[in-house]
């Protein structure tokens, strides 16, 4: 005969065991809760182009967080991620990163994997910026509408027991994470140039073709950018200004030049205005340069901005006429046309009367 005293407590020790191990398995998984936020440096960067030689860049800022409600550690972090434009001809590849170590995982250069390794409860990754060379412009019917081309920018973080296992199911180590914002291709017109800068990198960026004035775009500006020990961005905006002070041109022109941060030795800042928009008898030293309001004077010599108690004031290194073949630099396009280069440690606004 059975003992039904003995079966009722050997079901109820049974139970208990099958609880025990039930509560334990996503203990065991410990992955925690890890939070991943990726947001743009820049909403909007200028196509690059091969064709003149303007190389630009979009960038974002990573921040990766062991959540503070969470009591586990998290070990093997890898952050994954993934450039793609509209227009899947257009390829944003991997260029660098500030603070983190990235490589290279796809053979287009658009995707990357980077080791984090491990976070304490509560505890933050220090936030990082990765960099991608901005495509060239492609017209083959494909989002060729000014604004309707973007870089979307996405990926995964691994953590835990990295892809999954027995004793971590994917649910609990990996995490989707998507941009806060995507990233606009071109911009509105050829006067116009917004690009990330990359730590330690030297960025030329200008307006118009190669910073060559037409007579469409007879103001053009270009900025030289020194290595620096932080990465920002670079906008040039060119508009036309009304002033009563405006003799020496058809139409005056205001350069606004935003990349901030100080810089050494300087940024180098070349204004060129076509011949076409110079009223006849005008002379190239009867022009006169405001910067944020006060006359841009002569610099000591070709090389040396002002430092010291100036520092942060343009001054002009080199004023060039381009009358003829005899003056160096001389082209077709420049024929005729007036230019000034300018150093300075910080940006502003160049307005030329």
């Amino acid at each position: 005969m059975v003992n039904r005293s003995f079966l009722s407590r050997w079901s109820a020790h049974a139970a208990i065991g099958i609880l025990a191990i039930t509560v334990a398995t996503p203990a065991l998984a410990g992955a925690g809760l890890l939070t991943t936020v990726v947001a743009p440096l820049s909403t909007n960067v200028t196509y690059s182009d091969n064709t003149n030689g303007l190389v630009t860049y979009i960038g974002y800022t990573v921040t990766i967080a062991n959540d503070p409600s969470n009591t586990n550690t998290i070990n093997n972090i890898r952050f994954t991620a993934t450039a793609s434009a509209t227009d899947a001809a257009e390829k944003p590849t991997y260029v660098s990163a500030d603070g983190a170590t990235c490589t290279v995982t796809s053979a287009d250069q658009t995707s990357i994997s980077c080791a984090i390794g491990q976070l304490h409860a509560g505890e933050a990754y220090p936030t990082f910026a990765v960099f991608f060379k901005a495509p060239a412009k492609i017209t083959n019917g494909v989002a060729d509408v000014a604004g309707q081309d973007a870089v979307a920018f996405s990926g995964i973080t691994y953590y835990a027991e990295g892809t999954g296992g027995l004793q971590s199911p994917p649910q609990n180590s990996t995490g989707a994470w998507v941009a806060s914002n995507s990233v606009t291709l071109g911009t509105t017109n050829p006067t116009l140039v917004r690009s990330v800068v990359p730590k330690n990198s030297n960025l030329l960026i200008f307006t118009g073709n190669g910073a060559v004035t037409t007579g469409a775009n007879p103001f053009a500006t270009s900025v030289n950018v020194p290595p620096a020990a932080t990465y920002t961005t670079a906008d040039i905006a060119l508009s036309s200004i009304a002033d009563p002070n405006c003799t020496n041109f058809t139409t005056c022109y205001l350069s606004q030049i935003t990349i901030p941060g100080t810089f050494s030795p300087y940024l180098t800042i070349v204004l060129r205005m076509d011949a076409a928009n110079i009223k006849k008898g005008t002379h190239i030293e009867s022009v006169v340069i405001y910067y944020n309001g006060t006359q841009v004077g002569d610099c000591a010599s070709p090389t040396t901005p002002f430092s010291g108690a100036a520092a942060g004031t343009p001054c002009i290194a080199k004023r060039i006429y381009y009358k003829n073949k005899g003056v160096p630099g001389w082209t077709a396009e420049l024929d005729g046309d007036f230019e000034w280069q300018i150093l300075n440690l910080k940006n502003g606004g160049y307005k030329v009367l």
